[in-house]
């Protein structure tokens, strides 16, 4: 399984409306910290340009590629 890049063109799973190219990728702290007194986790975001022109920022896991 191939790992997203910028410039890929993605969908996300479960929700048909989201599809487009991703033009960045950022990492950010998890909302969820379940570690006491370790490294804080990070979770990795796309923004995704969709057709309208509106990039919105949806979580990696969430995405496959489109070929």
């Amino acid at each position: 399984m191939r790992t997203i890049r910028v410039g890929d063109t993605v969908k996300a799973f479960l929700d048909s409306r989201i599809h487009g190219k991703v033009v960045e990728i950022v990492y950010l702290p998890s909302s969820i910290s379940l570690m006491v007194g370790g490294v804080p986790t990070t979770e990795a975001y796309a923004y995704v340009l969709l057709e309208n022109k509106q990039a919105i920022r949806v979580k990696i896991s969430e995405l496959s590629l489109v070929e």
